[in-house]
């Protein structure tokens, strides 16, 4: 089956024999009937997941990196060492780099994985692979050091950068994978209205239920990682 919803750079890895065994396995999280229940759990106020914190903790400015983005990424269990807080966060080039690369006539804050073109999606590239550098590989074997890269550009872009959460990677049968992959299967699988329509759904309940705070109900491409990763067998 060929990709069509997502026009990707010249050479990134074809990503068609993961794209239906993904979509069975979200289809799978989606219609458990434990479902809402599990992602109203996750976005409890007084729970003790990253819930709406993680999406809609302060007012960001969506072309740079400061405090409260820093804060809502070690949220999902990523470590960010000293130096590279210095970096994102003081004046210098590397700070003056990061506001390049989120400038909104690069990768406009609403972008969406599922309607982006090949380059806004080379421009998301380089956004993720400049931040990777950033983080030295950790000598720890169970941590892997495109985690943060990962989750802070999900951060500046919710419905743009799936998480890319290992225990949702796994689940969908993409680990180990590169993110040129994973970012196609989340792509294609957001493409499918009917996916989208269920999703909404199941967020709508949620934000009905008492105690719940889903900060942006429309960051649906963030809610369907929660869902799969709420559904997905891990340690908890």
């Amino acid at each position: 089956m060929a990709n069509d919803r997502l026009p990707v750079p010249q050479g990134w890895r074809n990503a068609d024999l993961y794209l239906e065994p993904a979509l069975d396995r979200v289809w799978a999280a989606l219609r458990d009937t434990r479902t809402p229940e599990r992602l109203a759990r996750y976005y409890t106020t007084d729970a003790n997941f990253a819930g709406a914190t993680f999406v809609g903790h302060g007012e960001s400015d969506p072309h740079t990196v400061d405090e409260r983005d820093l804060l809502a990424v070690t949220l999902l269990d990523v470590k960010i060492p000293p130096r590279t807080v210095r970096e994102l966060l003081e004046p210098g080039p590397t700070r003056d780099r990061v506001h390049e690369l989120l400038a909104a006539d690069r990768i406009p804050a609403d972008a969406r994985l599922w309607e982006v073109d090949a380059q806004v999606l080379a421009n998301a590239a380089e956004l993720y692979e400049f931040l990777r550098a950033l983080v030295p590989p950790s000598r720890d074997r169970y941590e892997v050091n495109w985690a943060t890269a990962a989750k802070l550009c999900a951060r500046k872009r919710p419905n743009l950068f799936p998480v890319r959460d290992e225990v949702v990677c796994r689940y969908l049968r993409l680990w180990p994978s590169r993110y040129q992959v994973d970012w196609q299967v989340f792509a294609w699988i957001m493409g499918q209205a009917d996916v989208r329509e269920h999703l909404t759904r199941l967020v709508e309940r949620a934000a009905s239920a008492a105690g719940t705070d889903l900060a942006d109900p429309d960051a649906l491409l963030r809610h369907l990682d929660v869902a799969v990763w709420m559904h997905a067998p891990h340690r908890f």
